[in-house]
């Protein structure tokens, strides 16, 4: 993936950037609506990689609290791997360009076309994958913890 910037933020609320900022550069942790001590957050200077997620997960999702990353992620080729999120469905929100997303249901692969403005969910628990057929910018709002990942 490609290096994202910081973005600036107004930070209003007890420290916490409160925006304006690009979901690109600066993904949100959704906290639970159930748990206060646990709100919604802006990360800036995500890192975008795989310690990221892991310190994501670390600081955010522990404690039976785990809430969502909500980022927006530009694709422009097929996705190396099948990814499957235990811990809640996954919502992928087209905003550009076009894919098919696989997902393993009952024994079969269900293939399903996205375009802009195009919604798919990730029920838990199913392996899905994406083959990209023009540079795919979509928001996923995603439950990362216990997410696991095989090869294509």
């Amino acid at each position: 993936m490609a290096p994202h910037s910081n973005d600036t933020h107004d930070t209003k609320d007890a420290g916490r950037p409160t925006g304006p900022f690009d979901l690109s550069n600066t993904p949100i942790h959704l906290g639970s609506v159930v748990n206060a001590d646990n709100p919604a957050v802006p990360l800036p200077g995500f890192g975008f990689d795989g310690p990221a997620f892991e310190r994501y997960m670390a600081e955010h999702c522990s404690d039976g609290a785990p809430g969502r990353l909500v980022m927006i992620e530009t694709t422009p080729t097929d996705w190396p791997s099948w990814e499957c999120h235990t811990e809640g469905d996954e919502i992928v929100i087209v905003l550009e360009g076009a894919a098919e997303f696989i997902q393993e249901i009952g024994g079969g692969e269900r293939r399903t076309a996205v375009g802009p403005g195009s919604t798919i969910i990730n029920p838990a628990g199913v392996w899905h994958t994406a083959d990209v057929t023009q540079s795919l910018k979509a928001i996923y709002i995603t439950p990362c913890p216990g997410t696991t990942h095989r090869t294509r």
